[in-house]
């Protein structure tokens, strides 16, 4: 006889199925046959036979595992309703993933969600931690279910609203927000059902999140940063889209002076920023940010000139712009920027600079420059111009006045030039790195990037490292090379004292030979000088034959490295 025991019933199968025949037959040859007698006996049929067929369930392998390991299977479920099917599969699967409340601990009410469901969602999370996700959450019925399980929410994210659905969201969870960590809104500029005026909020939100440690903002529109208060925060992400007006740069920087706590700041505003009421004076030192990040449609230099970051490890300010044809007149700061911004993010000494641009199809130019300290502090200035037109589009509305990629490469790179030259540090940079990635060049535009080239080797001292990785070396060596359209850059060139050159390629083809001669005639040079190359690296697809040979009597030591190229790296 099978004695196992089916769980929560004591008794085996045999024992089951022997009961239930006997009754059978009690309920057979009973004299007095009633239907009651007879419902009551299908009634039981059933239960036992339920019971039975969750009982041989009990054996199916997945369900012999112990209750902590199954529970984790819907953790890997990438939709709501995967779990939900989940718990229709079985009793044993429904009573165990109903009972486990951190499965249910995720809300999303971006769909319409009926009373019921919520209801029913919150009950299965037995008070665990709460991450909601909304919509345009205005219904009373909702907000009343939630409203009362405030202590709970761990995690708010609105993904689209209006302020009165975020001000409604707030007054409902009017009480303490205890263990709420992070706060996401995208919210509109305005709803266009709401009566008039137009729509703000009017009170503080979600004061009662004394904890919160994320806050993320997008607004379509003047962001309220007023309505807002965190005492504890550590990261502040705010996107601002002006279509019309001005943002007034006070809101920003009295958020900022109120948040001393925070470690973390990612701004991007994209429209006007008005700095009336910010006084050139005002500094607000947030004295605990390791990352700043600043970022607009235009040169934002003037809100970061208003905040010091003493202990970041990287700064970056970043111009972005979406233009077909026009170049703007400075996409870095100005020597006067450069005078006020120094003294906030840059620290006493800088030893590596790294100039980065590339010019590609659709994301036409990006520009980066990165300042290092000998902490490994970075400032980064950034400028990235994206494109509506490709250069091959025939439109003659815009034919005449379009930049061609090479001109907008020349331009961004005259006016990264100037920035470093401008450089008040300058004299202390031990490594310089330049990273060029462009489009094929005219004669005339190779001229010209040769140029700024010779007035960066006239401005930086003695270096230790310099590390060329461009697609074309020529603008680079245009001291060395003998070409006329170089004349005027060789009178006016000189190349700095530099221990160790890495030079890479990034062609298709081995280094041409007027490149390597030109190589040859640099190590020349500066043998000739009394400060010859301690060690020249090359990273190549090809190294030309007898590079080493022919370098051996002015070089230190010559290394070289083959490289694989990819096909596309130019599109």
């Amino acid at each position: 006889m099978d004695t196992r025991a089916y769980p929560g019933q004591g008794l085996s199968l045999s024992q089951l199925v022997f009961a239930l025949n006997e009754e059978v037959k009690r309920v057979a040859y009973c004299s007095s046959f009633t239907f009651d007698a007879v419902a009551q006996l299908d009634r039981d049929t059933s239960s036992a036979l339920a019971n039975i067929r969750e009982w041989k369930n009990s054996f199916a392998p997945i369900n012999r595992v112990p209750l902590e390991v199954l529970s984790l299977i819907p953790t890997h479920f990438s939709y709501e309703s995967d779990l939900l099917h989940a718990t229709s599969v079985c009793r044993h699967w429904h009573r165990t993933f109903t009972q486990r409340a951190t499965l249910w601990s995720e809300l999303n009410l971006v769909v319409k969600r009926s009373p019921f469901f919520v209801k029913t969602l919150l009950e299965r999370a037995k008070g665990s931690a709460l991450d909601i996700t909304s919509a345009c959450l205005d219904r009373t019925d909702i907000l009343a279910l939630l409203g009362p399980h405030a202590q709970n929410f761990r995690k708010l994210d609105f993904v689209y609203g209006y302020w009165s659905d975020i001000q409604m969201f707030s007054e409902a969870a009017s009480g303490p927000l205890p263990l709420l960590q992070t706060l996401k809104i995208h919210v509109a500029d305005f709803n266009p059902l709401a009566p008039e005026p137009a729509d703000f909020p009017i009170l503080p939100l979600f004061t009662g999140a004394v904890n919160l440690k994320e806050f993320r903002l997008y607004s379509e529109g003047l962001p309220f940063l007023n309505h807002f208060a965190f005492p504890h925060l550590t990261t502040f992400d705010l996107t601002v889209e002006l279509e019309s007006g001005s943002f007034p740069a006070s809101q920003l920087l009295n958020f900022l002076e109120a948040t001393p706590t925070l470690r973390v700041v990612h701004v991007k505003i994209e429209g006007e920023i008005s700095l009336v009421d910010a006084p050139p004076e005002r500094i607000v030192i947030l004295p605990n940010v390791e990352r700043l990040a600043v970022t607009g449609d235009g040169p934002r230099y003037e809100v970061a000139a208003h905040i010091s970051c003493p202990s970041a490890k990287r700064t970056s300010l970043i111009h972005e712009e979406d233009l077909g044809h026009v170049m703007p007149q400075e996409v870095f700061p100005t020597s006067v920027s450069w005078n006020v911004i120094a003294p906030q993010h840059m620290a006493s000494q800088i030893d590596e600079v790294a100039l980065g641009i590339t010019t590609a199809r659709n994301f036409v130019v990006s520009c980066s420059l990165s300042f290092l300290s000998p902490g490994l502090a970075t400032l980064e200035l950034g400028y990235r111009m994206f494109s509506i037109y490709d250069d091959d589009d025939d439109d003659d509305d815009h034919e005449e006045s379009d930049f061609s990629l090479g001109q907008k490469h020349v331009r961004v790179f005259s006016q990264a030039s100037k920035t470093i030259r401008n450089h008040p540090l300058l004299a202390n940079v031990k490594r310089f790195l330049i990273q060029d990635s462009h489009a094929p060049l005219t004669s005339n535009q190779l001229t010209r990037v040769a140029d700024e080239v010779g007035q960066l080797f006239r401005s930086i001292g003695p270096l230790e490292e310099l590390t060329l990785d461009v697609v074309d070396l020529r603008p680079y060596l245009a001291l060395s090379i003998d070409l006329p359209e170089f004349d005027d850059v060789k009178r006016s060139g000189a190349y700095p004292q530099i221990k160790e050159l890495t030079i890479i390629e990034r062609s298709q083809e081995t280094i041409e030979e007027e490149c390597f001669a030109a190589i040859v005639e640099f190590a020349k040079s500066q043998h000739a000088l009394g400060v010859p190359f301690e060690r020249m690296i090359f990273r190549v697809k090809e190294s030309p034959v007898e590079m080493a040979e022919r370098l051996g009597p002015w070089v230190g030591a010559v290394d070289c490295y083959e490289m694989i190229i990819a096909d596309d790296q130019d599109e």
